[in-house]
């Protein structure tokens, strides 16, 4: 809730800094200026794992720049967006601006394809995210997708390990792993392979999770539903078929309520594996022992995805070549994976393009009017 209200403060202080352009111009006594108009109507189209959050992520920025917006939250978190819409109607905000309409993944198809619709922002999956680009494709409808993720940590031999262990393992638990910033596969140099694994095995083996309504001291929750447990188990399972190491966990929890998985590392996994290269979701740490940094961010880029990434060594140096290097939106150093308000939330690839960060965000929601002014 605080993060929200920081939030939505946040972007409204951007409201003063909406910013045209004068251009010069070839032909004399004509002056160009370039000014922000608001698009019209735009669809927010959230996932279920942040249901709050990211309701004031599409409206803030929609707002301030002169749109209204409609909110289709997802049929697995409505209640949410219920609560969120009450907060809006105790505000002095003209009905009719902020607008909700609930429903299955058709009323989100139907949303997406309407001609009334000037622009789509979408946090989700890329299987959802490529169906909303072809609903929206016959009435070519600006698109801000945020997609899956597979963020790669890289590890060096130089690493403050400790550090390491703590940052990866609070980005690998948050929310139950249900991030798509979420640290999702670590590339560890050999030299400090085993340390490592030991250590992350030991922090993923002490997190503390249940019934958060039961247990106000747990780390880490239930995962979304049934099925996402299913899909969890699976994968551990295919993993370990396919030659990885369990280290600890790999088990469903039976805790009585929720839908509960073992957090979990895996040892000796490989580029080719499906747990390697497809989002897990889950609070499933796969590991690959590499043995260089050039090594790290090739196997790093070979994926579909290009989000975020992270990486923990005490060179600069080779920062600063990860960064030069490293073909993802984001890249975290010595730090855990969540971006920052100011910061910009993009990607690359499959990860398509986060906004609503920022200025570059911000422009996202208003298009470009170019006057010629001939005096």
């Amino acid at each position: 809730m605080h993060f929200t209200a920081d939030y939505l403060d946040y972007m409204a202080e951007w409201a003063r800094r909406i910013e045209g352009e004068v251009i010069s111009s070839d032909r004399a006594g004509e002056q160009i200026f370039l000014l922000r108009k608001p698009l019209g109507v735009v669809a927010g189209i959230l996932p279920w794992n942040f249901p709050f959050f990211l309701i004031a992520r599409k409206m803030a920025p929609a707002l301030l720049t002169g749109n209204t917006i409609v909110i289709k939250p997802s049929e697995e978190t409505p209640i949410n967006c219920h609560l969120f819409s009450q907060l809006v109607a105790q505000s002095a905000l003209p009905a009719g601006v902020f607008n909700v309409l609930y429903g299955q993944a058709q009323t989100g198809a139907e949303l997406a394809g309407s001609a009334a619709v000037d622009m789509i922002s979408f946090t989700g999956s890329v299987a959802t995210g490529a169906r909303i680009a072809a609903a929206a494709a016959p009435h070519i409808t600006k698109l801000n997708l945020e997609l899956g993720g597979k963020a790669p940590a890289i590890v060096l031999a130089d690493a403050d390990l400790d550090l390491a262990v703590r940052a990866i393992h609070a980005s690998r638990v948050i929310n139950t792993g249900q991030v798509c910033n979420c640290a999702e596969r670590v590339y560890v140099e050999r030299k400090v392979a085993d340390a490592f694994i030991d250590k992350i095995a030991s922090a993923m083996a002490a997190t503390r999770y249940g019934d958060p309504l039961a247990r106000p001291d747990i780390d880490m929750g239930p995962l979304i539903n049934r099925q996402a447990l299913q899909r969890v188990q699976a994968k551990v399972a295919q993993a370990l078929q396919e030659g990885a190491q369990l280290i600890t966990g790999g088990q469903v929890a039976e805790l009585g309520a929720g839908f509960h998985f073992q957090p979990t590392v895996l040892a000796a996994c490989h580029g080719q594996m499906d747990i390697m290269r497809q989002e897990i979701f889950g609070p499933v740490l796969p590991i690959q022992v590499v043995d260089s940094l050039e090594e790290a961010i090739a196997l790093a880029n070979d994926s579909s995805y290009g989000l975020t990434s992270s990486l923990y060594t005490r060179d600069l140096g080779k920062a600063m070549q990860a960064m030069r290097e490293l073909d993802f939106g984001e890249t975290y150093i010595n730090r855990e994976n969540f971006e920052a308000m100011q910061g910009f939330h993009a990607g690359v690839r499959q990860s398509g393009i986060g906004g609503a960060d920022g200025k570059n965000g911000l422009y996202e929601y208003t298009h470009s009017h170019v006057i010629y002014l001939q005096s």
